[in-house]
């Protein structure tokens, strides 16, 4: 199968939010940091009845466009691993504070104090055939961090686990250095090199070069 992807940053921390149509009545939105008026205008454009959001992991950045989009569209299913679902719903907004005290941005989280967060409608496990894609859980970023494959299509939605040149911070609450290292051996060791990877911040990238560049490190 073949996705019409479009890239959206969004939020103030500019994270890629990833949108496709799934059919003519359904939309995937992967991490929508916020509702920005490109976004906004595009959902509009496919006009769905039904979304289906899934979350790469829990921090902030990359679910702060929650609010905005469930009260937009009704219709839609939640999907993140158990063990981020801490943050979301109505207690989420503490969790966020707690996690990234270190980071002096409460600013950024207080917000979602008027704007609670909602629950998530389903949960993600390893394996899982979501919507096309399968379910990796790499943890280490955060403990309910996971990646979405599809091996037939050649993409990876990586989050926060895989960036270009770089992988994703473990100094916060749930973060483990040692778990995002076999995380990341884990996805250059099964996944084709040629997989074209989207991740959560900045540019794309593949499993090949990442292998490459970084597989010595980890």
């Amino acid at each position: 199968m073949e996705y019409s992807i479009e890239k959206f940053e969004t939020g103030y921390l500019m994270v890629n939010t990833w949108v496709f149509p799934l059919n003519e009545k359904s939309v995937a939105v992967i991490d929508p940091g916020g509702l920005s008026p490109e976004l906004s205008q595009y959902l509009d454009k496919l006009h769905p009845t039904h979304l289906e959001i899934m979350l790469t992991h829990g921090h902030f950045d990359h679910v702060g466009g929650l609010p905005a989009l469930v009260r937009k569209y009704s219709d839609y299913r939640l999907w993140i691993h158990e063990k981020d679902a801490a943050y979301l719903g109505a207690a989420g907004t503490e969790t966020h504070f707690k996690s990234f005290a270190p980071l002096h941005v409460q600013k950024l989280i207080e917000p979602l104090e008027k704007h609670p967060l909602p629950d998530p409608t389903d949960f993600y496990k390893e394996g899982d055939n979501v919507n096309g894609f399968t379910v990796l859980y790499t943890p280490g970023h955060t403990q309910g961090s996971i990646c979405l494959w599809s091996k037939e299509a050649g993409i990876l939605f990586s989050g926060d686990t895989l960036f270009y040149g770089s992988r994703g911070r473990t100094d916060l609450l749930g973060g483990n250095e040692m778990q995002i290292c076999q995380s990341l051996k884990r996805l250059f060791t099964e996944l084709p090199g040629s997989t074209q990877v989207y991740p959560g911040h900045g540019s794309n990238t593949t499993i090949e070069f990442e292998k490459k560049y970084q597989g010595a490190y980890v």
